[in-house]
């Protein structure tokens, strides 16, 4: 049975032990690398292999994702700069600050991007998504860097599966094999194409969707990986509707399990790709993350 890790405003959830940890502390992103977990506490890296340890601290910007790569441990923040741990020092790398394509980054309310989210690939190939800036991608553990999809294309989330690249977008999903040179969007069966968190569980792909950024009549939806076929939504004990997004982050999945928290405190599990979904644990702080370990 998968253990879920569900990063809180309020601490670390964990399932199905109902273990508390980082009590007290807002953790805004999880991940792990097969040996430790690692947190971002109050703008705090922390790793866990036998209790959580201060690794580095990020300064003067908000944390908000993290990724243990075969070349390092990488911290997405603020302002779209990505850093990396040297031995509990934070670098930034310049080679990101001047990617092509910075000068076009943006955000629609005007304030700085962000780097949102990041990933691997089996083949160690680094991507980081911009909002809203894109994907780039790195061959070479993050020395240089390369645009890949069309920046308005409002990336949430990226994420990776065997030959693919997968990420949440404000017009769906969209998917790459060939290392983002070229990209396929499919909306099909959505009922809105605002997309904020996606996973892949086995041979399906899971997403949330909404009517935009305020997060209404939001759902999640799965659709086969290898094909362009038609979304269906997810079933089990959903609400019709959910009120805020299925968040970056906040929808995890490990072969064929899938969980996912919200905004509510709600928890949520699938033994079966997402096609439906049990509610194991309510009632929690505004859920920040999930991980499966």
């Amino acid at each position: 049975m998968n253990q879920i890790l569900a990063a809180t405003t309020e601490g670390i959830f964990g399932w199905p032990d109902d273990a508390r940890s980082l009590e007290g502390s807002e953790v805004s992103a999880l991940a792990h690398d097969g040996k430790a977990s690692y947190a971002l506490a109050d703008s705090i890296v922390l790793r866990d292999d036998g209790g959580w340890q201060e690794i580095a601290k990020v300064g003067g910007l908000r944390a908000n994702c993290l990724l243990p790569a075969k070349t390092g441990l990488f911290v997405g923040t603020s302002e779209a700069h990505l850093l990396k741990d040297e031995g509990g020092r934070l670098a930034s790398l310049d080679a990101f600050d001047s990617a092509p394509g910075r000068v076009d980054w943006f955000t629609p309310w005007g304030g700085p991007p962000d780097v949102r989210s990041l990933a691997e690939d089996d083949g160690g190939i680094l991507y980081s998504n911009v909002h809203v800036g894109g994907i780039l991608r790195s061959d070479d553990g993050g020395t240089t860097w390369t645009p890949t999809i069309e920046i308005r294309s409002d990336v949430h989330e990226v994420t990776t599966a065997a030959e693919r690249i997968v990420a949440a977008t404000a017009w769906g999903l969209a998917t790459s094999t060939d290392k983002g040179a070229s990209w396929e969007f499919n909306d099909a069966g959505l009922h809105a194409t605002y997309a904020r968190a996606v996973a892949v569980a086995g041979e399906m792909v899971v997403m949330s969707a909404s009517s935009g950024p305020r997060g209404d009549a939001s759902t999640l939806y799965r659709r086969s990986l290898d094909d362009s076929g038609t979304f269906v939504r997810c079933g089990g004990e959903l609400p019709e509707w959910f009120s805020d997004n299925i968040n970056t982050g906040c929808l995890a999945a490990s072969g064929e399990t899938v969980a996912f928290g919200t905004e509510d405190g709600d928890l949520f599990l699938s033994d079966n790709s997402g096609s439906t979904f049990t509610r194991v644990a309510a009632d929690l702080a505004p859920v920040r993350w999930v991980e499966l370990l």
